[in-house]
């Protein structure tokens, strides 16, 4: 698999590295093993550096609606991509713009300045549902 996470509970932070080529599906499988490891309330740090992301704005639009969906459910905390490529920085600008009303995802291009947005930025809390 190309993402490769851990967990950091006693700094309540999860670090992602990505490599290769990643595709939609990977995407959907890191998301629903963060949430099964219920990491989605952590911040999280991806380091991309390593690797492209391949995917078309169709699959951006279905990766959005994947996140609204863990968002409904689960608190989402703040995602910090660092990648160098310009088309994944580009698909993770897309993603940061479409996600912007309930989840906060970022695209940078050094590692400093991701860990300095993620130490300030606040967890979202899901919607209450109301019965």
């Amino acid at each position: 698999m190309p993402i490769t996470y851990s967990i950091d509970r006693a700094q309540q932070r999860l670090f992602a590295v990505a490599v290769g080529v990643v595709t939609y599906s990977e995407i959907v499988a890191h998301l629903e093993k963060e949430r099964d490891d219920s990491g989605l309330p952590f911040p999280e740090l991806i380091e991309a550096t390593g690797a492209k992301v391949a995917l078309d704005a169709a699959e951006v639009r279905q990766v959005v609606e994947r996140l609204r969906d863990l968002g409904y459910h689960n608190a989402l905390g703040p995602t910090a991509v660092v990648t160098v490529d310009d088309f994944s920085y580009g698909i993770m600008r897309m993603l940061e713009t479409l996600v912007e009303d309930f989840c906060d995802v970022r695209p940078f291009r050094s590692r400093s300045d991701a860990e300095e947005w993620l130490d300030t930025i606040p967890t979202r809390r899901p919607p209450t549902q109301e019965r």
